[in-house]
């Protein structure tokens, strides 16, 4: 018999990294523009640029300009208005996903990232949510995608909920589907192959007010 545990395989094992405290000598005021340019003169190496950006990347680590994709995005929530920064990097180690306001605050730096990375916002039942999308291979023959969902609570951006929602091998494909979000539990649904029992094709994770986090219930 299956056990879910198996395609949940280290879902909840978070290997995330905050915004570092920011010294601002002067005011700023960012553009979607100007904070492509800074991004992209972090990435370069001038170190002022990344302390800005409360050390978005690692300038220890050697191939930092070998970025493949960087966007820059902006969003309004709460009437106020973020800034979405995706780094993509051949090696995952590299990734990135960050969110600063527009005087330069950061409210969240990603580092656990693989892959091939996707973003976008959307609302269901009232509430907002960024969703990242990774798609990457691991083992050399496994395919993965995984979903995590980032969400606003109080004055800062917490990663809530972050499960594989696709594993495929060369024979088996197993998928993990959300079919309901409320402010207190996730719903998904598992499909399996048919060689695989499931006691139950149903899972729900439930928001803990002390981690932040939708857990496994």
């Amino acid at each position: 018999m299956m056990n879910k545990k198996y395609f949940l395989i280290a879902a909840t094992l978070f290997m995330f990294s905050g915004c570092v405290e920011q010294k601002k000598e002067d005011p700023v005021s960012l553009t979607r523009s100007s904070l492509d340019s800074l991004v992209k003169d972090a990435i370069s190496g001038i170190s002022k640029a990344n302390d800005s950006l409360s050390q978005i990347t690692d300038l220890n680590l050697p191939e930092n300009s070998l970025y493949n994709f960087v966007q820059v995005d902006s969003f309004y929530l709460d009437s106020i208005k973020y800034f979405s920064v995706i780094l993509q990097h051949p090696k995952s180690i590299y990734n990135r996903f960050a969110i600063y306001n527009e005087e330069g605050d950061c409210f969240l730096i990603d580092k656990s990232l693989n892959g091939k990375i996707s973003l976008e916002r959307f609302i269901v039942n009232g509430i907002t949510f960024l969703k990242i999308i990774e798609s990457f291979i691991a083992q050399d023959s496994v395919r993965l995608v995984r979903l995590s969902l980032y969400k606003k609570i109080e004055e800062t951006f917490n990663l809530v909920y972050r499960n594989f929602s696709e594993l495929k091998t060369a024979k088996d494909v197993f998928n993990q589907t959300i079919i309901s979000i409320t402010l207190d539990t996730i719903k998904t649904r598992l499909q399996v192959p048919k060689n695989y029992k499931l006691k139950s094709n149903t899972d729900y994770f439930v928001f803990s007010q002390n981690s932040k986090i939708y857990k496994a219930h």
